[in-house]
C-alpha cells in the first residue's frame, strides 16, 4: 500500500484504545485541552504549581487530565491492556515523586510523556514480545477472498490496530502522536527531543512498513 493510503486509513481508524482506569476524584474534572489551545500552557503551569506544592486534589487533576493521552502510548508500546494498567500506576507514581524536578522548560504532557517512554523501554528490556504477523492471524490473503471477513469495518479497525503496534517503537510512537494525539511536527519534535526533520523521516518509515504489514489485508482497508 502506499504512504499516502496508509495514512488517510490511519487518520480515519479510531485508533484510540478503552479508556484507562480512573482515579476517584471527590469533584468532575475537566477535560484537558487539545494540543496547542490557547491557555493550555498557563493552565497546566497553575495545576503543576499546586501539585508542587503538595496539593493533593492537584495531583489528581492532573492524573485525570493526561492520564487517556499516556494510556495510548503504554497500551500501544506494550499491547496488554492489564499490564499497561499496572504500568499507568507507576509511571504516574514516578511523575509524583518527581514534580519538584518540573522545571517549566517543556509543556507537562511532554514532561509526563518522557516518564512514560523511559518505562516502556524499560517494559521491552525485561520482556519482548514475538512478532506475530497478520498472516497468522487471518491466513493468506488466498485464503481471505475464498473465506470473506464478517463487519468490514470493525475488522479494519482491529487490523490497522494489531499493525501499529507490531511496529518497532520508534516508528511507533510518531504513529500514535500524529494520529492519536493529533500533534504538529514541532511538537513530536519536542516530546521525543528529536529534529522536526527526523519526526517526519521517522513517520515515513512508519508509514511504508505499516503499508508493507497491510498488504494482504489491503482489500478491506
Amino acid at each position: 500500500m502506499k504512504t499516502e493510503a496508509v495514512g488517510q486509513a490511519v487518520a480515519d481508524a479510531p485508533l484510540r484504545p478503552a479508556r484507562a482506569s480512573a482515579w476517584a476524584a471527590p469533584h468532575p474534572v475537566a477535560p484537558p485541552a487539545a494540543p496547542g489551545a490557547a491557555g493550555e500552557r498557563e493552565s497546566e503551569r497553575r495545576l503543576a504549581a499546586a501539585a508542587q506544592s503538595g496539593d493533593p486534589a492537584a495531583f489528581r487533576e492532573l492524573y485525570e487530565a493526561y492520564r487517556e493521552r499516556i494510556w495510548s502510548l503504554v497500551v500501544y508500546s506494550i499491547g496488554d491492556p492489564l499490564q499497561a494498567q499496572d504500568l499507568i500506576q507507576t509511571i504516574f507514581f514516578k511523575a509524583y515523586r518527581g514534580l519538584g524536578s518540573f522545571r517549566f522548560q517543556s509543556s507537562l504532557f511532554t514532561w509526563l510523556y518522557r516518564i512514560a517512554r523511559n518505562e516502556c523501554r524499560n517494559f521491552h528490556r525485561r520482556r519482548s514480545a514475538p512478532h506475530v504477523p497478520l498472516d497468522t492471524i487471518l491466513g493468506s490473503s488466498d485464503e481471505m477472498e475464498r473465506d470473506p471477513l464478517p463487519d468490514a469495518a470493525e475488522t479494519r479497525n482491529i487490523l490497522l490496530r494489531d499493525a501499529v503496534r507490531q511496529l518497532p517503537f520508534k516508528m511507533r510512537e510518531v504513529v500514535i502522536l500524529k494520529y492519536v494525539e493529533g500533534m504538529s511536527y514541532e511538537e513530536m519534535s519536542r516530546a521525543l527531543g528529536c529534529a522536526p526533520g527526523t519526526v517526519a523521516s521517522r513517520l515515513n518509515r512508519a508509514l511504508a512498513e505499516l503499508g508493507d504489514r497491510l498488504e494482504p489485508v489491503r482489500r478491506i482497508l
